[in-house]
């Protein structure tokens, strides 16, 4: 399988991380940790799942060397579940200079943690060398809404354009070109809430969800057909408390 590819589940995947250093002063003793969890829109310290961790040095802002592509010293060996959707974590720092923080795995605020969701084939044979399907944009994917801390949440869809995801121009492999927008066919839902195991209504879906009590998840899917070849379906899933975001999740249906 190719670098940029989906992971393959049952086989050992190979986790790269582009790691930068934009203060000053060089930095000398950088831990590089990488980290494996299920689909949420809020992930937690509890969640999150250590694959390995790498020491490195860094040169300083302007140097030549303050950035550098690190390979993570062990493989990831996923399993085939949720429909194959799991996310990539990995978190940087300088000891003792420059610390973690808080929140310690939330990727839209830290500047320390660059997050990542990818799909996970199942296992079967595969010929070497070939590209794998995409998930098909009927598969429901289950997201875990988070701990609410008492207050409740709405939790809402919406179709974006492939601009608003920098990372797809590695797709086509050209700054500034993005795969083209799909046409709808369809429309993204999200099911109405319901406890973990507890299965999901067969009605009530809808573009926005409210939310109430911790353990919750609701189930994404769509009606659109499959992009065409060089097109792309993006869909923006987001979680709110009081009018202010606290989760996300982007689900990408590339052609």
């Amino acid at each position: 399988m190719r670098l940029g590819q989906v992971a393959l589940a049952g086989k050992p995947n190979t986790i790269y991380a582009h790691v930068w250093n934009f203060g000053l002063a060089a930095a000398s003793e950088v831990g590089v940790e990488f980290y494996w969890v299920d689909p949420s829109l809020g992930i937690s310290p509890g969640s999150v799942h250590l694959i390995a961790q790498k020491c490195m040095t860094l040169g300083a802002k302007g140097s030549g060397k303050n950035h550098a592509v690190v390979k993570c010293p062990e493989p990831w060996t996923p399993t085939f579940v949720n429909g194959g959707h799991e996310c990539l974590l990995v978190r940087i720092w300088d000891n003792p200079s420059d610390l973690p923080g808080e929140p310690k795995f939330d990727a839209s605020i830290n500047r320390h943690v660059a997050q990542r969701n990818i799909h996970v084939v199942g296992p079967g044979p595969k010929p070497l060398g070939a590209d794998v399907a995409p998930p098909t944009p009927g598969q429901p994917l289950v997201l875990k809404v988070g701990p609410l801390y008492g207050a409740p949440a709405k939790v809402a869809v919406e179709r974006v354009s492939p601009h608003a995801v920098p990372w797809l121009q590695l797709h086509t492999g050209k700054r500034g070109v993005f795969p083209a927008m799909a046409a709808p066919t369809g429309v993204p839902t999200l099911s109405p809430p319901t406890t973990a195991g507890g299965g999901f209504p067969t009605a009530g879906d809808a573009a926005q969800q409210d939310v109430h009590g911790d353990d919750q998840h609701v189930a994404f899917s769509t009606s659109d057909d499959v992009p065409a070849p060089g097109e792309a379906h993006v869909y923006r899933v987001s979680a709110t408390q009081d009018g202010a975001i606290f989760g996300g999740y982007t689900v990408i249906v590339l052609g």
